[in-house]
């Protein structure tokens, strides 16, 4: 089995280098446990899950949150960035019951979103249907192209 341990100097030093790179990347974004890790080793998922789309003026995001009660979520918007916080509720097995699998884990959940551009945290709005969340974000004004009118003299 290849190791990438290395030495520094070593041939596999500059992967070794690269590597560390990407676990640095992932453990920014996702935590010191980043979600490849944590999946595999049966740890659990990225939650909520999202999808984040372009349409038209404005960006859409929806995230799957069922049975989670919108006092227990918390959305913010500052520049290009959007956040969900929130909490989720555990199911407790009966008395003198025992769980056999446990994939929905309670507790405190967190996701951010960097959008390609400024988006207008004012006029955002969020719907809540059917264990969806949708939030829809206008694209902030000074990011749109504006037409030039040129004067001929």
């Amino acid at each position: 089995m290849l190791s990438w341990m290395t030495p520094p100097g070593g041939r596999w030093s500059e992967m070794e280098r690269l590597r560390r790179g990407f676990d640095n990347l992932f453990e920014t974004a996702y935590g010191p446990r980043s979600y490849f890790v944590a999946e595999r080793a049966g740890l659990g998922k990225l939650f909520p899950l999202l999808n984040v789309r372009q349409s038209g003026d404005a960006f859409v995001v929806t995230a799957e949150i069922p049975g989670i009660k919108m006092e227990d979520v918390e959305i913010n918007v500052q520049g290009d960035t959007l956040s969900l916080k929130g909490f989720r509720v555990g199911a407790c097995p009966t008395e003198g019951g025992c769980y056999h699998r446990q994939e929905r884990t309670p507790g405190q959940f967190q996701r951010s979103i960097t959008f390609p551009k400024k988006v207008d945290g004012d006029k955002a709005q969020a719907t809540y249907k059917d264990g969806i969340l949708k939030i829809t974000l206008p694209i902030h004004v000074s990011e749109k192209p504006r037409q030039i009118s040129v004067t001929v003299g």
